[in-house]
């Protein structure tokens, strides 16, 4: 076998999270590398991959197929359900033991010695700002230096999975920065435009130029300059959950997560497990299509709490 082919059917927070496990494939197995998904191909450009062609003639349900000399490799974290359901989700403890069958197949094809290291932290994503768009990071850059209030991030984007919510909460959002002018907000989607918004909320597409395709990497530079980070769990939220972030004491997360009534506390985020050195908190939401009361009332104590 000369090649491996990782594949993945799902989002692109998927080809984020899962980045650094593949990298140390990259790195350690003597192979050709393709990757092969339906979402664009910025995503693994700082992989120096390049993405080849869809996954949809293969099966998602599987975590490594043979075909001839090639071997693919699933990169989605839901493809070995047991192992998902077992730690609740999303989280490093799923990737961590997922990807140690992984390794025993690869290593198997291609007689290679990959091992899982000890430090499960050292897997957070980690980002090559290098390749990113220049002329965005300038204007970003530029932009946040003449800001020197508290800075906070609002990932208020719809997801595109069932990891949260899927109502707006724009109007909390006004609500809030009206009453925190000391604080700046930046939301990654806009919010409608109204005469009585304040002045201190505003949307990425403000501060430069949004790339029609993907941001997202964008997205998650902006985010290493941000004091706060809030989200719904999903794609731009996703892309903030870095190293470089989770391992900056100064820095807050906080995120929202639709609640698992099989576990006590909440299991699907990245955090989970992990020692992290910032500040980390997750609110449990009840409901994904409809606020209830409970939920808007903890959405808005929990902001209200991490930008003091």
């Amino acid at each position: 076998m000369n090649k491996i082919v990782f594949f993945n059917h799902y989002h692109r927070g998927d080809l984020h999270t899962s980045k650094e496990f593949v990298r140390q494939v990259i790195n350690n197995v003597d192979a050709e590398f393709e990757y092969w998904s339906n979402n664009p191909n910025v995503l693994v450009s700082d992989l120096n991959l390049e993405i080849t062609d869809s996954p949809d003639s293969l099966d998602k349900s599987k975590a490594l197929l043979k075909q001839g000399d090639t071997l693919f490799v699933n990169t989605w974290v839901g493809c070995q359900w047991d192992i998902f359901c077992k730690h609740g989700g999303i989280n490093m403890n799923t990737f961590y033991e997922q990807w140690e069958i992984l390794f025993k197949g690869i290593n198997k094809f291609f007689g290679s010695n990959l091992e899982l290291r000890d430090n499960k932290e050292s897997y957070l994503p980690r980002m090559d700002w290098s390749k990113i768009d220049k002329k965005i990071k300038e204007k970003i850059d530029v932009y946040m230096d003449m800001i020197k209030r508290k800075k906070v991030l609002i990932c208020n984007n719809q997801p595109a999975s069932n990891q949260s919510f899927l109502y707006d909460i724009d109007s909390m959002l006004i609500k809030l920065a009206k009453e925190n002018a000391h604080v700046r907000f930046f939301t990654t989607d806009p919010i409608p435009d109204r005469e009585d918004n304040p002045a201190n909320i505003t949307s990425l597409e403000v501060v430069y130029d949004r790339l029609q395709d993907c941001d997202l990497r964008e997205i998650s530079y902006f985010s290493t300059l941000c004091d706060v980070i809030i989200g719904k769990n999903s794609g731009p939220y996703v892309f903030a959950e870095t190293h470089e972030n989770y391992m900056d004491p100064f820095k807050s997360f906080l995120s929202f997560n639709t609640k698992n009534p099989e576990f006590d506390d909440i299991k699907e985020t990245m955090s989970n497990g992990l020692d992290l050195k910032c500040k980390y908190k997750t609110v449990p939401i009840y409901s994904i299509d409809k606020p209830e009361e409970k939920d808007v009332k903890a959405i808005m104590q929990a902001i209200e709490d991490v930008i003091k």
